[in-house]
């Protein structure tokens, strides 16, 4: 830690822990196999009680980095603020979180709705549907996926994706009668729905999450994707999938901004004009790759970790005052769990850290020790403004 800098006030943005799978999501994912689809013994897209426990051990580990990082806070409601969507997995993400970090204090976890109800900060539904805002949209989509030949290199894992799956032998298979990676995409806008690319894709992320979900919670191995994955490179390969279409739906320039702008605000308001130090806010992997589109952050890839929005990551946007001159300064860290940790489940501490990933800035200068000057992050967040 340089000394010369005090860390001041930081925003957390933490995508929920390890839930359970969304019951449209298996529904659908009937359509891709002859196989059968584990059970779960939590309801569907539920946080499970192995992902509160990585939580609790993750805000325990943030308590003790934000002590050594002599924060000056207490652990009460008027250096702490907690916020998340009203889904039972992000409220219980900030539960156990907050029992770790501040356990024996009573920490309001605060959300706008009854539970299961999305709060409009965190949902990625479309409150537009002009025909400009579409045009804007595709022409993102296309130009994204054209510049970086995204189908093409997702090819690969096409193949090992219809082998695990058993594709040839599917109801999809019978509908369509091609390969799967051939299933034509299709733009889904629609006014208070999620964006969503139809098609390949769709059935490639619904896989592929579902296989990480058994992962991440802990299958025998030979139960996760009945068995079929083999290798760690598989398994970048299919994750691959997963990581292009929240590029595509949640990082694109027009879908970012308008998915992301009420969260800026809040954030915005909560580093400049908020007394509390800590603020501690839980949404979705959608919530964390848009909020990377709008401020135009670098694109990255996580060391130890394939994903690059971990299920139970949390972004840390930090702002440092320079004790000599008194000048502020913007830093952010990505603060996950690698992907064998969160295979084993082991309790991360500082004797078992998670990742610490330093994000950088499009467009702006760090100096000799790092760091952003805070204006240049400000300018971004007052873009945003209604």
């Amino acid at each position: 830690m340089n000394n010369h800098y005090q860390l001041d006030k930081v925003v957390i943005l933490s995508r929920h822990g390890i839930r359970t799978p969304l019951q449209n999501t298996l529904e659908f994912l009937e359509q891709a196999t002859p196989f059968k689809w584990p059970k779960w013994d939590h309801p569907y897209g539920y946080l499970t009680t192995r992902g509160g426990a990585l939580e609790v051990y993750f805000g325990r580990y943030l308590a003790t980095w934000l002590e050594n990082q002599h924060i000056q806070y207490q652990a009460t409601s008027s250096d702490v603020f907690v916020y998340a969507n009203s889904l039972q997995r992000t409220v219980a993400t900030a539960q156990f979180l907050t029992a770790g970090a501040f356990a024996g204090y009573d920490i309001p976890i605060n959300h706008k709705y009854p539970i299961e109800k999305m709060d409009s900060m965190f949902d990625p539904s479309l409150r537009n549907d002009s025909d400009e805002f579409k045009q804007a949209v595709i022409k993102d989509i296309d130009e994204t996926v054209t510049a970086e030949s995204i189908y093409k290199n997702l090819a690969p894992a096409y193949e090992i994706l219809a082998d695990i799956l058993d594709y040839k032998h599917s109801k999809f298979y019978a509908q369509y009668q091609c390969d799967l990676a051939d299933i034509p995409v299709e733009v889904y806008l629609k006014k208070h729905e999620e964006p969503a690319l139809l098609g390949a894709l769709a059935i490639g992320v619904s896989a592929v999450d579902a296989f990480l979900l058994q992962y991440y919670s802990g299958f025998p191995k030979e139960q996760i994707a009945w068995g079929r994955i083999n290798s760690q490179a598989q398994w970048q390969q299919l994750i691959q999938i997963r990581n292009q279409y929240l590029n595509l739906v949640c990082r694109t320039k027009t879908l970012a901004k308008h998915s992301a702008t009420e969260l800026i605000n809040m954030i915005n308001n909560l580093m400049h004009h908020d007394d509390r130090k800590i603020h501690l806010l839980v949404g979705h992997d959608s919530t964390i790759a848009s909020l990377f589109g709008a401020l135009d952050f670098e694109h990255y890839q996580l060391p130890n970790q394939y994903e690059t929005t971990p299920i139970g990551g949390k972004v840390i946007l930090q702002r440092f005052r320079h004790l000599e001159s008194g000048t502020y300064y913007f830093k952010a860290e990505y603060v996950y769990q690698s992907f064998e940790q969160l295979f084993t489940g082991a309790q991360i501490s500082m004797n078992n850290p998670p990742q610490h990933f330093t994000l950088q800035l499009k467009n702006a200068m760090q100096n000799q020790d790092g760091f952003y000057d805070w204006h240049d992050f400000e300018q971004r967040l007052n873009m945003f403004k209604g």
